[in-house]
């Protein structure tokens, strides 16, 4: 596997274009019950989504006053071949919904999937995974100084991030369990030794939010909050086996639990609220079953997407419903009982109270 390149060279256009947005950047200096922001994934994966993310979806998030917006990841259908230029018009499509400020966390359906043997043309995940560490490193972030934003030493795809007091972190933590599972094209034990340094990374990434979370000022304050992005929802086992990877079993492991057991234990120890934030998963909903007693405070939301929406619109011939809408997200540090406020952006609609 070639290294990724950690130039930005944007072209001109694009760096005109950002340079343009800067002016709109929203400061940080708010009050943290005023902090609002977007979550958008698993779309857009067909024409129809397409079309909706471009007349409807699009509009009111350019629209609304909203300081970022984090992409979950599959921004494609898992059933489309993952094309140098289907993944650069879709990525283009994400970054121009708010330029200089989409932060953006792989899905499966962007790399992991792309050797499927149904595909058309069939790619190695791994050449694919490089491809996508070009274009987030290509494609420059417009913040203010006082966002703190910092990326992952040789995972660009991790971020971090500060606003309104809060932290923010994406974790690069993929379906098809964490892609530990259907390896086709490439070199299996060599697949299996980078999901393992990844696994690695993201633990150490987390352990730096909270870390950030808990030293957030000059004088030793700490964070109203902490909110974590994943595309995966490691909540759900996706093996048949329980047991948890290691370096004795690799495949058919448990590949999210030393990520749960972490983050359940950072989180109790926070004792803030902590926001999980995922995708690739249905329905719509939040609540605190996943933290439990362990972590009272812990939160977890399963976003907008995954083809689905709250409401009963018309069915794809897939049998899918085809609405595209992004997640509002609200955070009020005054209201211990409920400190998030979610709803959808067009639909005004509002998540399930309890997950499966």
């Amino acid at each position: 596997m070639r290294p990724f390149s950690n130039t930005r060279g944007a072209a001109p256009v694009r760096a005109l274009t950002l340079a343009l947005s800067l002016a709109a950047v929203p400061s940080t200096e708010v009050s943290a019950e005023e902090l609002r922001f977007l979550v958008f994934g698993d779309a857009p994966y067909t024409d129809e989504q397409i079309k909706e993310l471009k007349d409807t979806v699009a509009p009111a998030i350019q629209n609304a006053e909203f300081p970022f917006l984090i992409h979950l990841g599959d921004m494609k259908g898992g059933g489309e071949s993952c094309t140098d230029a289907l993944i650069q018009e879709r990525y283009e499509q994400l970054m121009a919904l708010l330029p200089g400020r989409v932060f953006y966390t792989p899905g499966d359906n962007e790399w992991t999937d792309c050797d499927r043997p149904s595909l058309d043309q069939r790619y190695p995940e791994l050449e694919r995974l490089d491809h996508l560490r070009d274009l987030i490193v290509s494609w420059p972030m417009i913040l203010r100084a006082d966002w703190e934003y910092a990326t992952q030493l040789e995972y660009p795809e991790n971020a971090r991030w500060t606003q309104g007091n809060v932290i923010f972190a994406t974790v690069h933590i993929v379906s098809t369990n964490n892609g530990r599972e259907e390896i086709f094209l490439d070199d299996i034990e060599t697949t299996l030794d980078l999901v393992d340094a990844r696994d690695r990374a993201n633990l150490d990434w987390l352990r730096a939010a909270f870390e950030k979370a808990r030293n957030l000022g000059s004088y030793g304050a700490s964070a109203d909050a902490v909110v974590i992005v994943t595309q995966a929802d490691v909540t759900k086992l996706e093996s048949k086996n329980r047991e948890p990877c290691s370096a004795a079993v690799r495949i058919g492991c448990d590949a999210f639990a030393a990520f749960r057991d972490q983050l359940l234990r950072l989180a109790a120890d926070f004792k803030k609220p902590v926001l999980l934030i995922h995708g690739d998963t249905n329905p719509f909903c939040l609540d605190k079953k996943f933290g439990g007693n362990t972590a009272p405070l812990l939160w977890r939301l399963n976003a907008l997407g995954d083809y689905t929406a709250p409401l009963p619109w018309r069915l794809n011939a897939l049998g899918y419903h085809s609405k595209v809408d992004a997640t509002v997200i609200s955070f009020n540090p005054f209201d211990p009982e409920q400190p998030f406020e979610i709803t959808s952006l067009t639909s005004k609609t509002w998540p399930n109270e309890t997950c499966p």
